[in-house]
């Protein structure tokens, strides 16, 4: 009860406008009345005042208002001050305590992408790489994560003419690697076994950001006598999971499971 005597209930009715306004654009004052439950004199006051301050304009020849531009500058902020690395910190702590594995999180530069973040397993057999190190993204988990979800133009950016095989399992040509990028946009995840390095596995899940582009990978990689195929099914579980947080940390907004899993399908 204390709680609710500090807040302030104009603020809460200007908030509830100013949502139904980004929803239903060009609403008028017995329009917004009936979506956010308030009698119209109040509302005429509280749509005055926004307008005043800049966050509402309107359309004087209709009588209609809208959200301004002063709603995207602010957001803009929010979004430049967002540390991924920061916000995905806990989540992969929480992925290490779960797996007991080598936790990664990747984000996609220029024509390459870099592992910024890891959290060493704290096995003595264990998956290990440095900061910065940049694994070719057809025989990675997380590369191919940001291939599925790349543009044709753009994904042959990032692929050579000849593929190297560096493991036993190594993707060695470009209808096996659209085979398996269509696997990836299906489950959601990519799996790495035995393609980048001999004996070891991983996996790759993708983080959105808030305009639903792909900003980064989170991944999670063992030795093979660690990763069964039991075990990578349960550990995908909680990948994605951890992946779905960190997204809607940053922006990124959908609804529920089936939602999350619909988005997965498109390209950008």
């Amino acid at each position: 009860m204390s709680e609710d005597r500090n807040l302030v209930q104009a603020v809460l009715k200007a908030l509830d406008i100013m949502e139904a306004l980004c929803r239903n654009p060009h609403s008028g004052v017995r329009e917004l009345s009936e979506k956010v439950g308030l009698n119209r004199s109040t509302v005429n006051r509280l749509v005055a005042t926004l307008e005043q301050a800049g966050y509402v304009e309107q359309d004087r020849e209709r009588g209609k208002y809208r959200a301004s531009l002063r709603l995207f500058e602010l957001g803009n902020k929010v979004v430049q001050d967002l540390d991924i690395k920061e916000r995905a910190y806990p989540i992969m702590q929480k992925l290490s305590k779960a797996t007991e594995e080598t936790i990664y999180l990747a984000v996609l530069d220029g024509n390459q992408f870099l592992y910024v973040s890891i959290i060493d397993s704290p096995q003595m057999l264990r998956c290990s790489a440095n900061i910065g190190i940049s694994p070719p993204m057809y025989c990675s988990a997380s590369g191919k994560v940001i291939l599925t979800y790349l543009s044709e133009d753009r994904k042959l950016a990032f692929l050579p003419e000849k593929f190297h095989l560096y493991g036993p399992n190594t993707i060695s040509n470009f209808t096996d690697l659209e085979a398996e990028l269509a696997g990836i946009r299906r489950n959601g995840y990519a799996i790495d076994d035995e393609e980048w390095n001999p004996d070891t596995r991983a996996l790759a899940a993708p983080v959105w950001n808030y305009d639903r582009k792909i900003q980064a990978t989170l991944s999670i990689a063992g030795p093979k006598v660690r990763m069964p195929r039991q075990r990578m099914e349960e550990i995908a579980q909680l990948l994605v999971k951890g992946a779905q947080e960190l997204s809607a940390s940053l922006g990124y907004r959908e609804t529920g499971l089936r939602g999350f899993a619909n988005h997965l399908k498109t390209k950008i």
